[in-house]
């Protein structure tokens, strides 16, 4: 078990004397479950930082309520843990993809398998690619493969280059950063956010 120094108790601004390690039984549940994991402790994360931030008086962001039309019947005791694209996010199919780059289907499968474009499967053949990627015909976004490799899935990478970044001159969307040619410095934050949820 870690142990923490008497200046990180300080700097995070609440005792902590040790951190629990998981059981083998959650080791093995995260291993094979790793998705709904990442999901869990990101949600967990958000809660504690709610209930922290209210505890000492910070305001949390005000968040509006979810509509839960179209989303089926999902219990209500599971609702708080639907997650919804960003609504202004453009989400395109593999034919939208390879008309916009000019390139084939099978190239477009072909670059999602590789990392070069990021994609997510939903189905065996049905890929999920987000369209900000997409530069002109034939050009994406520069070192999307390397951000992959480092964060280790490619929907948890569109996130991090999707959500606001402190660098250490700014703060802004990795994503933005790349299309500046500023991979360096996406490279050396990208690990620290996928360590959050590997």
């Amino acid at each position: 078990m870690s142990r923490t120094t008497k200046q990180e108790e300080e700097t995070m601004e609440f005792p902590v004397d040790e951190f629990t390690m998981p059981s083998n039984f959650a080791r093995k549940h995260v291993l094979r479950h790793s998705r709904e994991a990442r999901e869990a402790v990101a949600n967990t994360s958000e809660a504690s930082a709610t209930q922290s931030n209210h505890a000492v008086g910070l305001k949390a962001p005000v968040v509006p309520p979810p509509d839960f039309t179209g989303v089926g019947k999902v219990p209500e005791s599971l609702r708080p843990f639907v997650v919804y694209p960003n609504a202004d996010e453009e989400i395109i199919g593999v034919s939208n993809a390879a008309e916009r780059l000019a390139i084939s289907r099978t190239t477009v499968y072909e670059w999602a398998k590789t990392n070069k474009l990021i994609a997510w499967r939903v189905a065996k053949r049905v890929l999920r690619i987000p369209a900000k990627q997409i530069i002109s015909k034939g050009h994406v976004v520069p070192g999307l493969k390397d951000v992959v490799l480092a964060i280790g899935d490619p929907e948890l990478a569109w996130t991090f280059l999707t959500q606001e970044w402190a660098f250490e001159e700014t703060v802004a969307l990795p994503l933005e950063l790349l299309k500046d040619g500023r991979i360096d410095e996406v490279l050396c934050a990208a690990p620290v956010f996928g360590t959050t949820f590997t």
